[in-house]
């Protein structure tokens, strides 16, 4: 209603001086061509305002694709709940980015960091194996197919391997291998409880805390909440390769932070270094916690942000 009456005003308001100028003996054509070009003026300047106004954010109530993590999404929500800030306010970054709420990292900080594990996997596996069954070929369901291969080859009794979605019949590995059938953690929630998604998982985080290393495999699209997590908890994060475990490029503000990690497709000897772990703490909680406020990295303007480009390399390599 309020957009036909403004154009009604606005036909009016370019038909006054089309009319005088009639008089004044102006060619039509060129009267009809003023017009069009006044409009175009108006109708281009409202299109600025809408574009500059609208944003695409992965979280929040501005989020713009509803298939993304719920679990991230409750998480990002509570830590906008607990910092006090509008989510319409925030910077369009903060949309984007993973973010933390601080009385999780508060926990996560105040648990004994004493390493008894050199590396941990605790998620799903058996769904992907499950779409390879049945005939997916989409690469991203063999993201996790190296994950049984490292576990047998570098994991020892102190270990950790915790599959949450093993089925009726599935026999351990070993004796770093705590899978239980019916399990559940942050990664495989249980459903029956509305709220479990924005529950804070001790048991979870405290196994990252004692860890080293952490694997962190891409899900069903490239890239894991496991991958930051392990950072919060003091634990270096491990993937396999850039295009299947951190190659979701609608993930940009996630990879634009420089943490530190392996990449095993790069042959480097993993090395526990505390100089990365101090360096990934301040980093995350700098941008994916909003206890500093409003922390902001620069939102790529054209083209593919720079973690993007890598992975857009990695692929065409590995399409080759």
């Amino acid at each position: 209603m309020f957009r036909a009456c403004s154009c009604s005003i606005l036909a009016a308001a370019l038909l006054l001086p089309r009319a005088a100028r009639a008089f004044q003996g102006l060619p039509r054509a060129l009267l009809l061509e003023e017009q069009q070009s006044q409009l175009l003026a108006v109708h281009t300047e409202q299109a600025v305002e809408q574009r500059q106004s609208f944003r695409l954010c992965h979280w929040g109530p501005e989020q713009f694709y509803s298939g993304l993590s719920a679990r991230a999404q409750e998480v990002w929500n509570l830590a906008l709940e607990e910092s006090g800030l509008d989510a319409h306010d925030v910077s369009d970054y903060a949309c984007n980015v993973p973010k933390m709420p601080w009385s999780w990292v508060e926990q996560i900080q105040a648990m004994d960091h004493m390493k008894s594990h050199t590396y941990n996997f605790q998620g799903s596996y058996m769904f992907s194996l499950v779409h390879q069954q049945m005939g997916d070929i989409r690469p991203q369901y063999c993201a996790r197919d190296w994950l049984l291969d490292f576990v047998k080859e570098n994991f020892t009794d102190i270990d950790l391997l915790k599959i949450s979605d093993i089925t009726e019949g599935y026999q351990p590995l070993g004796p770093y291998d705590k899978s239980t059938l019916g399990d559940f953690d942050s990664h495989h929630p249980n459903r029956t409880d509305p709220h479990y998604y924005a529950t804070y998982d001790a048991s979870y985080f405290g196994e990252m805390a004692a860890s080293n290393f952490t694997l962190c495999p891409g899900g069903d699209r490239p890239w894991s909440m496991r991958f930051y997590e392990a950072i919060a908890a003091g634990s270096i994060p491990i993937i396999n390769s850039v295009a299947l475990d951190t190659g979701a490029m609608d993930m940009w503000a996630l990879w634009e932070i420089p943490y530190k990690y392996y990449t095993l497709s790069d042959g480097e000897p993993l090395v526990y270094r505390q100089d990365w772990v101090d360096h990934n703490m301040e980093l995350f909680i700098k941008y994916q916690t909003f206890h500093q406020g409003d922390n902001t990295l620069a939102v790529p303007t054209s083209g593919l942000p720079k973690a993007s480009r890598k992975v857009v390399d990695a692929e065409a390599v590995s399409n080759a």
